[in-house]
């Protein structure tokens, strides 16, 4: 019997802390600060500081661990309160175990729980409050999939790398509150597929363009990427919906959104034509 827990103190928590004391390091804090700061031994603090980041935590949540390092070395470096560093820590933590990526990995340690579609045996016999929410989220997911398969030739509209489709509710603040395919929607022999089953924070790249959108438009709730082909254009034309052109948002991604924030039509725009990948 393996429980959640385990991989936490194995490695969700471990990757932490070494993200932490490398961004603390990097802010001029020494290691006799970080020791303090962390509560942890100094001789602990080098062996944390001797890791390379690349070698710690897991694939699936790194991305995760990042952005929340960040936020904690912050919070420690302003001498935040500890109990809302630590609620921050738990509440990040609780929302990768509700059909988050923890869960996912979770279910590829112990098999027997891929029975259990919207698993939240983690949480006790207590029903988490957002549990229902998110299933319907995740169930809204499959259900748009399956309406998209019963389009004709859809499948045409499918990039070589394949597509994603991404959804949320209207409470979305990070990339944990918004779900997606992992591994993307594929085609295969004229339909299109779902490599695997929708769950939170699987997309970096639609779920960040979703929440980007959201500041301006918060009534958007979805967002799927597919080819530009040359009717994509006119087809938007001749319906009247608003959209921007954009080059290699791919390979600029935070440079062309930045630009895109200063245009009028970022309160307006439904699509965005990228000329390499469009979306």
């Amino acid at each position: 019997m393996r429980f959640p827990c385990e991989f936490i103190a194995k490695s969700f928590l471990p990757g932490l802390r070494i993200r932490i004391a490398h961004q603390l390091r990097d802010k001029g804090r020494s290691q006799n600060e970080i020791s303090q700061l962390l509560g942890v031994k100094q001789p602990v603090v080098v062996s944390y500081l001797q890791k390379k980041i690349v070698d710690t935590g897991n694939e699936k949540i790194n991305h995760h661990l990042d952005a929340l390092s960040l936020s904690i070395s912050n919070m420690l470096s302003s001498r935040d309160e500890i109990d809302i560093v630590m609620r921050t820590v738990c509440t990040k933590c609780k929302s990768l175990r509700v059909n988050g990526s923890i869960c996912s990995i979770h279910k590829k340690t112990l098999p027997q729980l891929i029975l259990y579609k919207n698993c939240d045996i983690c949480f006790g016999f207590d029903e988490l409050p957002s549990m229902e929410v998110r299933s319907a989220i995740l169930g809204h997911l499959e259900e748009s999939l399956m309406n998209l398969k019963e389009i004709e030739n859809f499948y045409e509209w499918i990039p070589e790398i394949g597509s994603q489709l991404a959804a949320c509710d209207e409470n979305a603040k990070d990339l944990d509150d918004v779900a997606s395919f992992p591994g993307r929607i594929i085609k295969v022999k004229g339909t299109i597929v779902n490599v695997s089953s929708p769950e939170f924070g699987s997309s970096r790249t639609m779920s960040s363009l979703l929440l980007w959108i959201r500041k301006y438009q918060s009534s958007i709730k979805w967002t799927i990427s597919i080819k530009n082909k040359s009717s994509l254009q006119k087809n938007l034309q001749k319906s009247n919906i608003p959209y921007e052109e954009i080059t290699a948002l791919d390979l600029n991604w935070d440079e062309c959104l930045t630009e895109l924030s200063k245009e009028k039509s970022v309160k307006e725009i439904k699509a965005i034509l990228d000329n390499r990948s469009p979306i």
